[in-house]
């Protein structure tokens, strides 16, 4: 009976408001719980393999880096990204991050939670999992960090605890609107532990929603490995092409 009254009340809303895929605004079921139409989702390009055994790009060789981590180490063992970031992709991040579309985060977590299921060894060891922070600024503006969001979706989905461990002490620029060689100097200590005490030691995987250059997840993965971290690996649920 309650199931029922649930279907006629979703039915009579989607009546005055209508249910529309967050990409090509094509008209949903009333049932519909992920946002996105079944066009839209098969649109979605997986981050091909093989992968960079470092920054986790799509390259030729799986025993190979790709030209760019072949210069440059990262404070991150490793990372690894579920899709890439483009079409119904960049699409749907954006508007999560940028129009408070806050139950896109089922499909967008649940698309993480199968991609890290197929890469072999990427959890072994973790004790936790935690993201990178955003300023407190953009915080109340948004109401949320897409980032915290997707993190405590896979934190509940893989049964690893879920940390709060850095915090934006800084103002900086969006990372979108520098070039590569201002991306660091915008980066450098912009960010600090809440509490060094609970990193001691621990393997984390340190969750964002894009990976571009890396800067990001490397200025973070270095301040948590200075504060007791013992490893990180990182995990996005796009990656730039």
């Amino acid at each position: 009976m309650t199931l029922s009254l649930n279907v006629i009340a979703k039915n009579f809303i989607n009546i005055i408001y209508p249910l529309s895929c967050e990409s090509c605004k094509a008209r949903l079921d009333p049932m519909d719980t992920l946002g996105v139409c079944p066009s839209c989702i098969s649109k979605i390009k997986k981050n091909p393999l093989p992968h960079c055994r470092s920054c986790g790009r799509s390259v030729g060789n799986a025993n190979s880096i790709c030209p760019e981590c072949g210069t440059k180490r990262f404070h991150f063992t490793r990372a690894y990204s579920a899709c890439l970031h483009e079409g119904v992709m960049k699409e749907l991040i954006h508007e999560f991050k940028y129009r408070s579309r806050i139950s896109l985060g089922n499909i967008l977590s649940g698309i993480m939670i199968d991609s890290i299921k197929n890469y072999p060894g990427a959890l072994d060891g973790v004790d936790a999992i935690t993201f990178v922070p955003i300023q407190d600024r953009r915080l109340r503006q948004r109401d949320f960090n897409q980032s915290r969001v997707l993190a405590s979706k896979l934190s509940k989905a893989l049964s690893i605890p879920l940390i709060d461990a850095l915090k934006k002490v800084r103002s900086t620029r969006p990372q979108n609107e520098l070039s590569r060689e201002d991306r660091l100097r915008n980066l450098e200590g912009a960010f600090a532990a809440r509490n060094a005490r609970d990193l001691n030691g621990l393997k984390l995987l340190l969750v964002d929603d894009v990976m571009a250059t890396g800067t990001t997840l490397d200025q973070a993965s270095r301040t948590l490995l200075e504060n007791g971290a013992k490893e990180i690996i990182c995990f996005t649920l796009s990656r730039g092409v």
